[in-house]
Order: C-alpha cells, then sequence, then structure tokens
C-alpha cells in the first residue's frame, strides 16, 4: 500500500511534477528535524510550541500527498491543543516510523532543497 498520494497531489498542482519535486525535497530536507524539535518541545513541556510543530508536519504531509502522516499530525496536534502531553508524546512513535516510510517513498531523484 503506498504511503503517498503523489497522483492526487500532482494534479492539485496543475501537473506541475517539477512544483512536486522541490516540495518533495522540502520534505526531505525538513521532516525529521521538524519531528525532532516536536520531541524536544515536548520534552522542554512546551506544548504550545509542540502544537506548532505538529501542524508543521501535518502540512509538510499534505503537500507530499502522505495522507497517513497527516492524520497522525492531526491528532498529534489536538491531543497538544487539548492540553495532553501524554497522548501527544504516545503520537511520536507512530509519527516517526511514518515519516520514515514516506522518505522511503519519496521518488529517488527528489531534490534535496538547499
Amino acid at each position: 500500500m503506498a504511503v503517498i498520494n503523489r497522483e492526487e497531489v500532482v494534479a492539485r498542482l496543475g501537473g506541475d511534477e517539477e512544483l512536486y519535486a522541490q516540495i518533495c525535497g522540502l520534505f526531505r530536507r525538513d521532516g525529521r528535524m521538524l519531528l525532532e524539535r516536536l520531541q524536544g518541545a515536548l520534552d522542554a513541556g512546551s506544548l504550545e510550541l509542540a502544537v506548532r510543530y505538529a501542524q508543521s508536519i501535518k502540512s509538510m504531509a499534505s503537500n507530499v500527498g502522505a495522507e497517513e502522516l497527516m492524520t497522525l499530525a492531526a491528532q498529534a496536534e489536538q491531543a497538544g491543543r487539548d492540553g495532553d502531553g501524554v497522548s501527544l508524546g504516545a503520537c511520536l512513535p507512530q509519527l516517526q516510523q511514518q515519516l520514515f516510510s514516506v522518505l522511503q517513498e519519496l521518488p529517488a531523484q527528489t531534490p534535496i532543497a538547499p
């Protein structure tokens, strides 16, 4: 089962494959960093900052067509908004696993953005 709905995203972009490749490059560049920052914010007890990082992951996941990652990030975001750091923390292993799956599925020729 595919973890990226590439066709749907490229269609939303008017068939612009080059733009999709650039978006994927940004995801490659920033995805892990955002997850690490989310973990750091949670460790520091800053739910507000953790919510922002979860929201950024959700947006990036949507941009590349990673629907499951987007759903998981939305759950983490909502847990943070609800003040539930325990539930947000419980989302992190799944977020990490799904992020890794997305990175593995991105096209090999995807350039990493500067």
